[in-house]
């Protein structure tokens, strides 16, 4: 089955694997909030980072050097192919990619020239990030499984500002933080997924 095929297939799953519900989560530079949903052979991480930590800023990206680097990042964190780098499966070709899904103010930003009426709608940003000048990035991965032994995230070697992650429980990215490691070593034990 083909990654776009799957995709089409996610559309009729149950929204009880929450790709449809919006993320709001914790926001700690250096940082990746994990919530671990499995349901059946599906396999679906929700995640919150900031934008600091993917980009090297959080504010609007205004100048050139920013949107190259935001088209740069987004590539390493939504192509197929480069999920591989971001999450290592026990045993290897365990896991495929079913569907990913990316949100962040970042990505809908625009500047209207003069002679363009502005319009408002939701998705016309045109600053990005919060009072304090924070902004993240929401991420869902799903992947369809056969038996994992463990899993690794491995954001830190793509991004090595991200130090640790924490887990939170119940597929929410709220609440208490349930185990938090150091990122080189966030691995789930199969066990764990069951």
């Amino acid at each position: 089955m083909t990654f776009t095929s799957r995709l089409a297939a996610l559309c009729v799953l149950s929204i009880s694997t929450a790709i449809a519900v919006p993320l709001h989560g914790p926001h700690e530079h250096g940082t990746l909030a994990v919530a671990l949903i499995k349901e059946d052979s599906f396999l679906t991480f929700r995640m919150v980072v900031p934008a600091q930590d993917l980009l090297g800023f959080e504010d609007s990206p205004k100048k050139p050097e920013q949107k190259k680097k935001l088209n740069d990042q987004y590539a390493k964190l939504y192509k197929e192919e480069a999920l591989s780098k971001l999450f290592k499966f026990t045993p290897a070709n365990t896991c495929w990619a079913y569907s990913a899904d990316m949100d962040s103010e970042m990505l809908d930003y625009h500047e209207h020239t003069d002679n363009e009426k502005e319009k408002s709608n939701p998705k016309d940003v045109h600053s990005v990030g919060n009072a304090k000048g924070h902004s993240d990035f929401e991420l869902v991965y799903t992947f369809e499984c056969d038996e994992v032994d463990s899993l690794q995230i491995t954001f830190n070697e793509v991004f090595p500002s991200i130090r640790k992650v924490d887990f939170y429980g119940k597929g929410e990215l709220k609440g208490k933080v349930l185990r938090s490691l150091p990122a080189d070593r966030a691995i789930v034990s199969g066990s764990e997924l069951k």
